[in-house]
């Protein structure tokens, strides 16, 4: 088991340590609070974990608000899920015309939240689409309601218009081992990846068994006790994100041109100079003209690690203008 690291977060320690192995010089101004200065020859560039300061204020405003990231790149026609946005003060009267140019299911998010907090997915009718705004509405003042795209999530990291990595977010799943149930094979995982730790402690984070989980592999007929098949992958929830414990796979030599180009001029209208750009697609090897795909979100502080170390290398020479 790895050692807990405190409040120094992995991407941090990632980037600390490909920078050492190539002879930069280190120095640590708040380990805690992940502030660092990373120097080359006359060259320093103070680092946030991985924010190093080259995003705007306005633009990193606009990626921490969904409404606005989408109002920018539907001008710039890059698609996104079809939405509607609702505040609370307008949900007194809410009715199905609300959503009338929406297809169930749906999908409804806060506006300016992080970590997939409060994202309820798969939102059946409109019954169902009322309750869970109204749950939503004791704690956020502005949602955004979307059409749910089933589709597989790629996460494109982009630092100074060059696509670094491309990460296949995997929702959170076990796999049959001949004689476990579904809670068993999740402790099983807890306690044999060593990858798995709390929070942004390491790679991955513990699966945990939460309602959402329950709720997941109840509409898939299941339940904990449930014993799998032979070689069944059972997959634990809809959303892949850390916080929801998903498990990322390096596809950043298959995915399309085409993906590569979109990702990249995501960042060029954000005006981002590092930006993680999530694009779903139906499948992420063929061109965009032959599959469904949109633009979910972007992030102005994207998570080095599941990038991995060489790649946190490549991205250190593309911040130095090393290559």
């Amino acid at each position: 088991m790895v050692a807990l690291m405190k409040n120094f977060s992995i991407s941090s320690k990632y980037i600390v340590e490909e920078a050492e192995k190539m002879w930069f010089e280190i120095d640590m101004i708040s380990e805690d609070k992940n502030l660092f200065y990373v120097k080359w020859n006359n060259k320093e560039i103070l680092f946030k974990s991985t924010d190093f300061g080259w995003n705007s204020a306005l633009w990193y405003k606009l990626c921490d608000d969904k409404e606005l990231t989408y109002k920018v790149l539907d001008r710039y026609n890059l698609p996104i899920a079809k939405s509607e946005y609702i505040s609370k003060n307008d949900f007194f009267d809410f009715s199905k015309e609300y959503v009338s140019k929406l297809r169930f299911p749906l999908v409804i998010k806060p506006i300016d939240e992080w970590h997939w907090n409060w994202v309820l997915m798969w939102i059946s009718d409109f019954k169902e689409l009322k309750k869970s705004l109204e749950e939503s509405f004791k704690v956020y003042d502005d949602m955004i309601i979307q059409e749910q795209a089933k589709w597989d999530e790629i996460r494109v990291l982009v630092i100074k218009w060059e696509m670094i990595a491309a990460i296949h977010r995997v929702p959170a799943f076990v796999i049959w081992d001949w004689i476990s149930n579904i809670s068993q094979l999740i402790d099983i995982e807890n306690n044999t990846n060593p990858l798995r730790w709390e929070w942004y402690d390491n790679s991955l984070t513990y699966i945990k068994i939460d309602t959402e989980l329950l709720w997941y592999i109840s509409k898939n007929n299941l339940n904990l006790d449930y014993v799998a098949h032979k070689w069944e992958k059972i997959q634990l929830r809809w959303n892949s994100n850390l916080w929801t414990w998903w498990i990322p796979v390096d596809v950043t030599e298959l995915i399309s041109d085409d993906i590569r180009r979109v990702a990249i001029k995501a960042t060029e209208v954000l005006w981002m100079e590092i930006c993680g750009v999530d694009v779903l697609t139906s499948d992420f090897t063929k061109s965009l003209s032959d599959t469904n795909w949109i633009i979910l979100e972007c992030n102005a502080t994207p998570w080095f690690s599941p990038i991995g170390k060489e790649k946190t290398k490549k991205a250190l020479e593309v911040i130095f203008d090393l290559k």
